[in-house]
């Protein structure tokens, strides 16, 4: 994961994931703009004119910090059909207000399967220091990472009939040894 906060407070954030599905598998999951979307913890809500995900559709995006709500919008920017999409995401306020930003999401095969990558670019306008942007940042992208991740796990393990296999390079243990091991310490 890279997370960069320049001296001009823009911001660069980007992680890949390797995953062993095909490109297709995973799009066909991703696609889902709602459910990928809301993967940001703050998104309590996304609304997209038209119902339809596609280049240009306008969002309201319902962001929930605690027990406060504020509504912002963006648009659809990209959208391609079997490789990924782009938003953006804007203080009603006016756009250099409220961390105006962008995240993408782009998925392409290789090797192994199948690499996703997320991107959240744009300019930090909270007056903190940049060192704690970038912790805050390193925060929300990990978390954004792990539900994404999560996600595309639990499709692959329920798709496969019933075969658990590990799907995410960054598991470190095999799926059924570790249930057939977490029984055997009971009896």
């Amino acid at each position: 994961m890279t997370v960069r906060v320049h001296p001009s407070r823009r911001v660069e954030c980007h992680v890949r994931i390797a995953l062993q599905m095909t490109a297709r598998q995973a799009w066909g999951q991703l696609r889902d703009f709602h459910r990928y979307a809301s993967h940001d913890q703050f998104h309590a809500g996304i609304a997209i004119a038209d119902q339809t995900p596609k280049a240009g559709a306008a969002l309201q995006i319902d962001h929930r910090y605690g027990p406060f709500r504020i509504r912002r919008v963006g648009r659809i920017l990209a959208w391609r059909e079997g490789e990924g999409y782009a938003f953006s995401d804007l203080s009603r306020r006016g756009p250099r207000r409220g961390f105006p930003h962008v995240m993408a999401m782009h998925v392409r095969d290789s090797a192994r399967g199948c690499e996703l990558a997320i991107r959240v670019t744009g300019l930090w306008t909270a007056r903190t220091p940049r060192w704690v942007a970038k912790l805050w940042l390193r925060w929300v992208m990990a978390s954004i990472t792990q539900g994404v991740r999560n996600d595309l796990l639990t499709f692959a393990l329920t798709s496969r009939h019933g075969r658990q296999v590990s799907t995410c390079r960054f598991l470190e243990y095999d799926l059924p040894r570790f249930e057939t091991n977490s029984l055997n310490k009971g009896s």
